[in-house]
């Protein structure tokens, strides 16, 4: 398969190509009591949201290439030194290295809706029996707003620092299938690598890029002084 080039100078200008993550069963997998954890005020219809992003899907596949989260993940797992260096950055980061020889022998397929749609708690000790998660690794609830997680700017992609952590693992996954899919031309640059990465927050929702000497960053609760100067 021939690579996507990533070269983004405008987002006022022709569509080419757009990455998509269509709400399943990690939306379902939402409570009343966890909703407000999850950054919701109430829980979604899974329903009523599949339907809106069928005809959103719909409308940019008539002037754009889509892509599907999960199948790019997908092709990331497939390959045996990714799924091991993925499953072993998602389980450090979220404490559950307990979980990684286990998921390590799921196919990708599985693997990959498990890592978005949450992996459930076994009962298998006292300490998991007393305690109130329903989940290992809890589902991605927000990963359908796929802009928040990584920003395209010129020929590299910005990978985003989360404002609230219960969204870091769809920074990690974004910057897996930029490096490590196969598919796309393109370098990754991620604020946790270099110094003092507590101190910034960005997220893609706050960043716009106008023309190739432009950009507009909403600086506030998602998008920090220090993300804007890290951009910058």
């Amino acid at each position: 398969m021939e690579r996507v080039n990533v070269y983004l100078n405008s987002e006022i200008g022709e569509l080419e190509g757009v990455i998509l993550h269509t709400p399943g069963a990690e939306v379902e997998n939402m409570t009343p009591e966890n909703a407000q954890r999850a950054l919701y005020s109430d829980i979604l219809n899974l329903n009523v949201a599949r339907k809106e992003y069928s005809q959103l899907s719909g409308v940019l596949s008539k002037v754009a290439k889509t892509y599907e989260v999960v199948d790019l993940l997908e092709k990331v797992l497939k390959n045996e030194e990714n799924r091991e260096y993925l499953l072993e950055k998602i389980c450090r980061h979220e404490n559950a290295m307990s979980l990684f020889d286990y998921l390590l022998d799921i196919d990708a397929k599985q693997l990959a809706r498990m890592l978005i749609e949450g992996v459930p708690l076994v009962r298998n000790t006292l300490t998991n029996f007393l305690s109130k998660e329903r989940f290992a690794l809890r589902p991605l609830y927000n990963f359908y707003f796929t802009r928040d997680a990584s920003i395209a700017i010129g020929e590299d992609v910005l990978i985003a620092k989360m404002a609230n952590a219960v969204r870091d693992r769809e920074s990690i996954i974004m910057e897996a299938i930029f490096s490590r899919s196969g598919i796309f031309n393109t370098q990754t640059i991620n604020p946790t690598t270099f110094s003092n990465p507590a101190d910034v927050t960005i997220e893609g929702g706050d960043v716009l890029v106008v023309r190739d000497d432009i950009l507009l960053i909403g600086n506030g609760i998602r998008t920090n002084t220090h993300g804007i100067d890290f951009i910058l």
